[in-house]
């Protein structure tokens, strides 16, 4: 970071905004900055007192102390003035000097952040896959063009669409982390609304994960001095306009213009660390799972209370019909469990059925060894066995599935890629090896790697239908997939 004088100035212009008096300097300021918005730059003091005179806070305002506030704020460089001698026809009109007044540079960029900051708490943000549509194709047009006022234009709109992404993204995942909305994933009220949240969240992984590829794709293809070209077409661009401040750092607009750049390509593609695009896929997935979480347990919660009382109803129902003591120690017992139980570890189920008697039963027999010290188990030596041949029997097995499924392989990645609506009928284990790549590899935003076969690859979801995967064993509906192989560096 360089530390200049335009760093450590101080900045006059705000002072408006927090001293005495600012109930009256901001309206003036707002009076100006609307009028600029309407090409009105320069108004008299009686138009700035007339805006002013017909709000209620006003009713006691005077046009001496107007032109007073309007001093000050020239004071503050927050207004400019000149003297209007366009129609002055004595000495005396001369003397009395009138003037117009304009809002400086500084102040109509505090006006507008501020008019940003009063919108704040009403900003609706949210997440637009159209957005890395977008981004991508304004990288593939600022490749492509060679007219200045082109390659600028699509620069200005492209840091447009990167940096409201950023805000939005940034504004939405944080409303799941503030206390409110971590409260409201608590309530049985979310359980209505929680299956649409997910979706959106899901379909935007979806879009990002599509066009975020594409994206890394076009940078890595990008000639190497693209870069250095880019740069220099936009400062020739800006020379080219007309510019009232002579010594104009254009040194600065460079690196402001690289800094940009830069951030976009590091946003997709960071080679010394995680891009942030990866970041925000872990954050939605994490996002995901808490709130799948949050909903399980509250359904649990749900089923568990009812469940639980109506047997306790049940239950006291039954002690106050006991007619006995006896009877009323045997509903204990199946309640509350036997005083002194024995447990047998290690045994194994006969049956699943519940409704079987046991006597039906054949009896366990359990031996029981000694824990005493003096007592020891005789051991039997016996010789090593020769397990050659079936490990040679395992090992030519696995060989076998392993060449199998490298034939599969090999006969899909010639295509480069696997479309699962475009199988049609496929072996039962084709249909196994497929199913494994795709648990492998989904909900994941690089390519992975198959170790046993020296392959990458990445899922990529086609569509929102839902298809069928027809093999020899039955028919599978599944989410329309396909998985996409790289090379060796992908």
């Amino acid at each position: 970071m360089e530390i200049n004088g335009k760093l450590i100035k101080q900045i006059t212009e705000t002072k408006y905004l927090n001293v005495e008096n600012t109930e009256r300097y901001r309206p003036i300021m707002r009076v100006f900055f609307e009028h600029y918005e309407k090409l009105d730059y320069w108004l008299y003091k009686e138009d700035v007192f007339n805006e002013l005179k017909g709000n209620a806070l006003f009713v006691d305002y005077t046009i001496e102390l107007c032109e007073q506030d309007l001093n000050q704020l020239v004071n503050w460089q927050s207004l400019t003035y000149f003297q209007d001698t366009d129609n002055v026809a004595t000495v005396d009109e001369f003397k009395n000097r009138k003037y117009r007044y304009q809002m400086s540079e500084y102040a109509i960029a505090i006006e507008r952040f501020i008019i940003e900051l009063e919108k704040l708490s009403a900003k609706n943000s949210s997440l637009e896959p159209k957005l890395f549509e977008k981004i991508k194709n304004l990288i593939e047009q600022i490749s492509n063009a060679n007219d200045l006022s082109l390659i600028h234009d699509y620069f200005e709109e492209l840091n447009y669409n990167f940096t409201t992404l950023n805000e939005n993204y940034k504004d939405f995942l944080k409303m799941f982390h503030e206390a409110k909305s971590d409260e409201l994933m608590k309530t049985e009220s979310f359980i209505a609304y929680k299956d649409r949240v997910i979706k959106y969240l899901r379909d935007f992984v979806a879009g990002f994960q599509m066009y975020s590829l594409k994206i890394v794709d076009l940078i890595e293809k990008l000639p190497d001095d693209f870069e250095q070209k880019l740069m220099d077409n936009l400062i020739t661009y800006q020379k080219n306009i007309p510019n009232m401040e002579p010594n104009f750092d254009y040194d600065y607009l460079r690196e402001i213009n690289l800094g940009k750049w830069q951030s976009i390509i590091k946003w997709f593609k960071n080679d010394s660390g995680m891009p942030e695009s990866s970041r925000l896929k872990n954050a939605i997935n994490d996002i995901i799972n808490k709130i799948m979480k949050n909903v399980a347990a509250i359904i649990e919660m749900q089923s568990s209370g009812i469940n639980r009382k109506e047997e306790y109803k049940h239950i006291l129902k039954l002690l106050c019909n006991a007619s006995t003591l006896d009877e009323s120690e045997d509903i204990a017992v199946v309640t509350f469990g036997i005083p002194k139980v024995k447990h047998f570890a290690k045994l194994e189920k006969v049956t699943e059925m519940l409704d079987i008697n046991v006597m039906d039963i054949d009896p366990l027999y359990i031996e029981l060894k000694s824990h005493s010290r003096k007592v020891r188990e005789v051991t039997i030596k016996k010789a090593i066995q020769d397990k050659t041949l079936e490990k040679m029997q395992q090992l030519e097995e696995i060989t076998a599935i392993r060449n199998k499924e490298k034939a599969i392989l090999d006969n899909y990645i010639k295509s480069g890629e696997i479309e699962i609506k475009k199988l049609g009928k496929i072996s039962q284990f084709e249909r196994r090896f497929i199913l494994s790549l795709i648990t492998n590899g989904l909900y994941k935003d690089d390519f992975v790697s198959n170790g046993e076969h020296g392959i990458k690859y990445i899922v990529v979801k086609v569509s929102d239908n839902y298809i069928d995967l027809v093999s020899d064993d039955g028919t599978l509906q599944m989410p329309d997939l396909k998985i996409v192989f790289g090379d060796e560096n992908a």
